[in-house]
């Protein structure tokens, strides 16, 4: 029994400098992978985006990273596999991943597809909400959920003869009728192994020079927990995670960060958790086991997390003395009935706090905001720039501004119409009726955030300034310009060859 695991191509709109384009490193992935190694099971990696993420092309209104769908399918008749598994990345990438799976099935048509879920990702989807255009693309079999054991157990019955339907997250299509088991969650994290990044052409990602978090050198993507306790409406977790949050002990996370530092001579770290500060006593924990191992290391949360569970200033205090440079944190809105909208609990009056002191110790911050969520009237936007000022001049080093989008298994899903495919389904929506005003807003917000920037903490716009220069990211800001204009002459060095 051999399977080949596929991560799929990044994928994004023509035109989108804002909402798209950014590359993850296939994270849950990679844990699957390591799982996979530990149990003995043969496999192999094709990474369609990590092994060419400089080799693009158009297709229709979309740029597509990496490689074409027959260069896959080549790959896959070098040898033989018994099980195709597709990992489902990104909402974004997902008419890729349809692509993916027509060429297979078409070109090898005896070998099955299964397609598994990123549970640990706000740009990821519900495989249960998608499951139908999954199917009618070729897919055989769909497994949400954590499945870096459900994986295991699913090919040991495939190679019975016979697909147990207990398994759980299991999606299968009988008839007409889509039938999807419950998922099962994992509680022992710390029994988990380390990702299999060597199997992975990290080499790749580093040479893009920008990524999901601020890139300063040669980094890798970890998990300390996973899921989110949160039912944000915008957002598709609770539906890939049921509200559960699960977390590895400090000790376990420090051991990673140790041995991947050695392994592959790394020393920055970003945590894609969805939601790491549920616990500042467990992250003061992970700070000091860090200072007391004397580690040399940067670390910085890179996906929105709750600051009222995650910072008091003596947990800020010892994050900084062990390494932290970055923590994201996601207000969505300065309203506080959007929020209840939202579904969303937030403290407004303690962020700004805990933001004036990470300024104080000199920790980079971002808020992240959503705008346009259905319901939301002229005084709520107004509310959020009002808040964005405020947190600008207690130092906040950087804003996000999403325009609500209704990614499939989320709370809004549905409610919004308008898109031609779920590859749409960007936090720049132009298909949105409302989204040329929406979009301006937006312009004009970060428009307000420089100038009260550049007026209240003239020294970080110049240092700004300077970083881009130099490469060395301390916000994802300044890593814009720069893939933005990577992305312009890829595109040109494309074109030209074409």
């Amino acid at each position: 029994m051999k399977l080949v695991l596929i991560n799929p191509n990044l994928t994004r709109p023509v035109g989108d400098l804002l909402g798209s384009g950014v590359p993850y490193m296939p994270v849950v992935l990679a844990y699957v992978a390591g799982n996979l190694k530990k149990e003995g099971v043969e496999f192999e990696l094709i990474d369609a985006f990590g092994e060419a993420p400089e080799k693009i092309r158009k297709e229709g209104d979309f740029w597509v990273h990496g490689l074409k769908e027959k260069e896959i399918v080549e790959k896959l008749k070098t040898e033989k596999f018994d099980i195709i598994v597709i990992f489902g990345q990104s909402i974004m990438s997902f008419d890729t991943l349809c692509k993916i799976i027509k060429t297979i099935k078409h070109d090898i048509p005896d070998i099955p597809i299964i397609v598994i879920e990123n549970t640990q990702a706000v740009t990821a989807f519900s495989l249960k909400a998608a499951a139908k255009e999954l199917f009618d693309a070729g897919a055989t079999f769909l497994l949400a959920g954590e499945t870096d054991r459900t994986l295991i157990k699913f090919s040991q019955y495939y190679k019975k003869g016979k697909i147990d339907n207990s398994i759980p997250g299991l999606i299968v299509k009988k008839g007409k009728k889509i039938l999807a088991n419950d998922i099962d969650f994992i509680q022992d994290l710390d029994n988990l192994p380390y990702p299999a990044w060597e199997l992975f052409p990290i080499e790749n990602y580093w040479k893009l020079g920008y990524a999901h978090g601020p890139m300063s050198a040669k980094y890798l993507t970890i998990l300390t927990s996973r899921g989110c306790p949160y039912n944000c409406a915008f957002c598709v977790v609770p539906a890939t995670n049921y509200r559960r949050w699960r977390f590895r002990s400090a000790k376990n996370v420090v051991d990673e960060l140790e041995f991947l530092q050695k392994k592959f001579n790394v020393s920055e770290f970003h945590l894609e958790d969805l939601n790491s500060g549920m616990n500042k006593y467990r992250m003061r924990e992970i700070a000091k086991e860090i200072v007391a191992r004397n580690l040399k290391l940067t670390w910085k949360i890179v996906a929105g997390t709750k600051i009222e569970h995650l910072a008091d200033k003596e947990t800020l205090l010892w994050m900084n003395r062990a390494g932290c440079k970055y923590i994201s944190i996601s207000p969505e809105s300065g309203s506080k009935k959007v929020l209840k909208l939202m579904n969303k609990p937030f403290d407004h009056k303690f962020a700004i706090e805990m933001i004036g002191y990470m300024n104080e110790l000199n920790i980079f911050s971002q808020a992240c905001f959503v705008l346009g969520f259905p319901g939301e009237k002229k005084e709520d936007l107004t509310l959020t720039r009002n808040y964005i000022i405020e947190l600008t001049k207690k130092g906040i080093d950087e804003i996000a501004l999403f325009i609500m989008t209704p990614i499939p298994g989320s709370g809004t899903f549905g409610k919004i119409k308008g898109y031609k495919t779920y590859s749409e389904l960007t936090f720049s929506p132009s298909w949105r009726e409302d989204y040329s005003p929406l979009a301006s807003l937006r312009l004009r917000y970060y428009l307000i955030f420089f100038i009260c920037k550049l007026f209240f903490h003239p020294q970080k716009v110049m240092r700004q300034l300077f970083n881009i220069i130099k490469k060395r990211f301390e916000t994802k800001m300044e890593m814009v310009f720069y893939r933005t204009l990577k992305n312009l002459w890829m595109q040109q060095k494309s074109l030209f060859y074409q």
